[in-house]
């Protein structure tokens, strides 16, 4: 389980005003949205890093995604990596049932490269158009693809497959698309899936520990910053001032 949890801000106002306006989705941490700006729709984000705070923003944005379009999520995971713990609690943080944002969160589990190429491949565009989400995570996209068993070229040419129908429903469906990959020690076959990957997105948000507390770059717009996550046993100060408790 991630051990920290995100600062979250409950505005009054929600992002979207209209649907002939680009939907923003925001993560309610005030210092990151005002130096990242959001995810917008029809734009697919990268976000890249190991640190349990890269899985606390897909928590985070999964749940405002819910109460904020008063949509689903379809989240493919293919790292058994969503922390259903979290979202439960932060969604009661934000005065929300968890159960009532559990059940409109819609996750599809691979635990082969195959399987993830299928699901991306031939059933995604399916269940976004029946199910019309907001937002879509393709979590651990690289992970089954660094399997032995596949050869190398074989994953590429799923990776490759899977971007590719990825941009396609971002764009037809006009959804949030958020990918995540575990950075990794460099390899030949990591580091031509990472090039594939690049050049498949729009954003890329990389995340990286440090010794005290963690650094987020956007390196195709030269951004850099520096954050300290909160305990998630803490009570930030935003809500602290917003519960009237002074």
């Amino acid at each position: 389980m991630p051990s920290t949890r995100p600062e979250m801000i409950e505005e009054p106002v929600q992002e979207i005003v209209s649907e002939s306006e680009v939907r923003i989705l925001s993560t309610g941490i005030p210092r990151i949205d005002a130096w990242y700006g959001g995810f917008h729709a029809s734009t697919i984000t990268l976000i890249e890093g190991h640190h349990p705070f890269a899985f606390d923003i897909l928590s985070l944005v999964c749940v405002r995604a819910v109460r904020n379009f008063k949509a689903a999520v379809v989240f493919v995971d293919g790292g058994n990596s969503i922390d259903l713990y979290t979202i439960a609690s932060l969604s009661k943080r934000a005065g929300l049932k968890s159960d009532e944002v559990l059940s409109q969160i819609l996750v599809a589990r691979a635990f082969t490269a195959y399987q993830l190429d299928s699901i991306i491949s031939e059933r995604l565009d399916e269940v976004v158009a029946r199910c019309e989400p907001s937002l879509v995570v393709i979590a651990c996209i690289t992970d089954l693809l660094m399997d032995r068993q596949v050869s190398e070229i074989e994953a590429r040419t799923i990776l490759r497959r899977c971007l590719a129908n990825i941009r396609a429903i971002t764009q037809n469906h006009n959804v949030i698309s958020i990918i995540t990959t575990r950075k990794r020690l460099t390899t030949p076959r990591a580091s031509s899936l990472d090039t594939l990957l690049y050049d498949g997105v729009d954003k890329i948000l990389s995340i990286e520990g440090k010794r005290r507390g963690i650094e987020l770059q956007v390196p195709n717009r030269g951004l850099l910053m520096h954050y300290m996550p909160v305990s998630i046993y803490q009570t930030t100060l935003d809500e602290f001032m917003e519960s009237g408790r002074c």
